[in-house]
C-alpha cells in the first residue's frame, strides 16, 4: 500500500512510500505526485501541511548532506512555501525513502505565517485563539563537530525560534530528538561520554532557564545512522479555551525522575552532568476542536528499569501494554482529561533496532492494531538492551 492516512478530528498524518524512482530525489518526487493525486481525491489542500519528515537510507554523512540538499530542492519545487522539513537517516521498512506528512484539517491560508532567520525556518498557525509553532532545528552549523557542539547549536536554534515568537521552552507540547549513533560513546582522556547522555545534559542546561511548572513536553529521543543532531518541536501559546496537560504513566516512572542507576556517563561537561531525560510520558492538548494525545517514545520499561533482555516480540507486547495503560480512560480521567471513553489511537511510528526483528514486531503490532496506520523504521533505541520503541498520536473526547 503506497500510503495510509488517518484523521484525528483536526490533525492528519499521511505516510507515503514511493512507487518508482532509482534515486532518493526521484522517489521523493513520486511521493509528491501521489500526494497531489490524494489531495485531489480527498480534498487534502497543500496549504494545510504544517510539517514533513523524510526518512532515508544513506551510507555515510557525506552522502546524507548531499542527499538532504537534493531532497530540499525537490520540496521547494513542490511547495510554494516549504513547511518545516526534517531529513532523517533512518531506514524505512519499504525501501530507501518514506515521506510522513502532518496537516491540520481545515487550515486556511490566513491562519498561517511562514517565518525564518539565518538558521531556521518555521511555521506559525493562529487558530481557535491559540498560536502554534512547528519548527525543525539542527546542529548543521557544526556538521563536523562533536555531539556536544551540535546539541548546543540545535537547542540554541530552538531557543531563538521560541524567543522570536515570544515563547519559552515550557511552551513546547511535543518534541522529537534525533541523535546520531545514540548509544555510541566518546572517549576522551580515558573517560566515556555517551551521545544520548550528552544530549540529555545539554537539554537539561537549556531547560533549566525555565520553570516548567506545567510539566515537560512529550518527546522522543531516537537514534539515527547519520546527520548529527536534529530537533523538531510543536509549541503552543494557549488561548482561553485551550490547555495542555502532562500525563503520567501508571506503570513507568517519570523519565525526569530517573536515578543515576539508569543514566549513562558524561565526562565532557563540567555542569549538568548525568541529568535525567526531561519529558513526560504523554501530553494532551485540549482545544475547542479536539483533544490531541501526544504519546512519547515508549519502550519496554517498568518503573525506570528495562525488562531483562528478551525477544523483540516480548518487548513489543510490553511496550504496547505501557501505551494502553498510559492512554486508558481511567488514567486520562485521573489527569482531568477525557470523559471515560477510550482514547482512539490514530497513528503510530514504530522504531525497530534490528532489521531481522521487523516482521516479528509488525505481526505483534498488527495483532493489537490491525487497521491503524503506522510507519516502521530501523533505528537504534536509547538503551542498548532495548529493541523497540513506539510513539503515537491519539484523540479523546
Amino acid at each position: 500500500m503506497s500510503f495510509s492516512t488517518t484523521t484525528g478530528l483536526a490533525l492528519n498524518n499521511l505516510c507515503i512510500s514511493p512507487r518508482i524512482g532509482t534515486t532518493l530525489a526521484d522517489q521523493l518526487t513520486d511521493c509528491y505526485k501521489q500526494l497531489t493525486e490524494y489531495s485531489i481525491i480527498k480534498s487534502f489542500p497543500r496549504v494545510s501541511i504544517v510539517k514533513q519528515t523524510v526518512f532515508i537510507s544513506v551510507a555515510n554523512n557525506a552522502e546524507y548532506i548531499q542527499s538532504k540538499q537534493k531532497l530540499l530542492s525537490c520540496a521547494k519545487e513542490y511547495f510554494e512555501k516549504i513547511p518545516p522539513t526534517s531529513i532523517i537517516a533512518q531506514l524505512p521498512e519499504n525501501g530507501s525513502l518514506s515521506l510522513e506528512i502532518t496537516a491540520i484539517e481545515g487550515l486556511m491560508p490566513d491562519q498561517i505565517n511562514y517565518r525564518q532567520n539565518d538558521d531556521s525556518t518555521w511555521l506559525v498557525v493562529n487558530r481557535c485563539g491559540m498560536k502554534m509553532i512547528f519548527a525543525s532545528c539542527t546542529g548543521e552549523k557544526y556538521s563536523n563537530g562533536t555531539v556536544l557542539e551540535q546539541s548546543q547549536e540545535a537547542f540554541s536554534q530552538v531557543q531563538n525560534v521560541l524567543s522570536t515568537e515570544g515563547m519559552r521552552f515550557s511552551d513546547i507540547i511535543r518534541q522529537w530528538n534525533y541523535i546520531e549513533q545514540i548509544t555510541e560513546n566518546v572517549i576522551r582522556n580515558n573517560s566515556t561520554s555517551q551521545h544520548y547522555q550528552l544530549f540529555n545534559d545539554v537539554r537539561s542546561k537549556f531547560y533549566n532557564q525555565d520553570g516548567f511548572s506545567n510539566g515537560f513536553p512529550a518527546a522522543t529521543g531516537i537514534g539515527t545512522d547519520f546527520g548529527g543532531i536534529s530537533i523538531d518541536i510543536i509549541a503552543a501559546e494557549l488561548g482561553p479555551d485551550c490547555r495542555s496537560v502532562a500525563i503520567k504513566s501508571p506503570v513507568q516512572q517519570d523519565a525526569y525522575k530517573y536515578t543515576q542507576e539508569v543514566l549513562a556517563e558524561n565526562s565532557c561537561m563540567s555542569d549538568f552532568c548525568r541529568t535525567s531525560p526531561k519529558f513526560e510520558r504523554a501530553r494532551v492538548l485540549v482545544t475547542p476542536e479536539c483533544k490531541w494525545v501526544f504519546i512519547s517514545g515508549t519502550a519496554a520499561i517498568k518503573g525506570q528499569v528495562s525488562i531483562p533482555f528478551k525477544s523483540a516480540e516480548v518487548q513489543t507486547e510490553m511496550t504496547i501494554q505501557n501505551i494502553l495503560s498510559l492512554t486508558s480512560p481511567e488514567n486520562l480521567m485521573k489527569h482531568g482529561v477525557g470523559t471515560g471513553q477510550k482514547a482512539r489511537l490514530t497513528h503510530l511510528r514504530i522504531y525497530v533496532k534490528y532489521p531481522k526483528d521487523l516482521k516479528q514486531v509488525q505481526e505483534t503490532c498488527r495483532k493489537y492494531f490491525p487497521h491503524l496506520p503506522a510507519i516502521y523504521l530501523i533505528a537504534d533505541i536509547c538503551r542498548p538492551e532495548l529493541l523497540v520503541e513506539i510513539e503515537g498520536l491519539a484523540v479523546t473526547t
